[in-house]
């Protein structure tokens, strides 16, 4: 089954640090952002607070191989609801993600938190 992608307000950030843009996607978030992501070595969440902050965490973070996917979304107001996942254009999904997010009146991302867990072999069967 083909996996269709959906547009969400988060479309520009997802672009940018697909790409390893850094400027562009420091750009997406407020000047005093708050992130939150699972760690990636450990059971535990990562908080980021502020741009400059960002810029540090994304350049070290750096350019990765796999892109992240929108396959579903609900905006009520300045609030979204995100599902994903995650990987290499054209080849099996390998982590499935789910985020919450404020944005500013400009759009940009003042609140971001996401959880995210390894896709299971099966994933098709949970629908798209």
């Amino acid at each position: 089954m083909t996996r269709a992608e959906m547009p969400s307000p988060l479309d520009a950030y997802y672009e940018a640090l697909d790409g390893g843009d850094v400027d562009a996607t420091v750009a997406a978030f407020t000047d005093d952002a708050v992130y939150v992501r699972p760690a990636l070595d450990g059971p535990s969440l990562e908080f980021v607070h502020g741009r400059s902050a960002l810029r540090e965490f994304f350049e070290r973070r750096g350019a990765q191989s796999y892109r992240h996917f929108v396959r579903s979304c609900a905006v009520d107001g300045p609030r979204c609801l995100v599902e994903g996942d995650a990987g290499i254009d054209g080849e099996r999904p390998t982590h499935v993600f789910l985020v919450s997010a404020t944005l500013d009146g400009n759009g940009r991302i003042a609140r971001y938190f996401a959880l995210m867990a390894e896709a299971p072999d099966d994933l098709d069967a949970f629908g798209a």
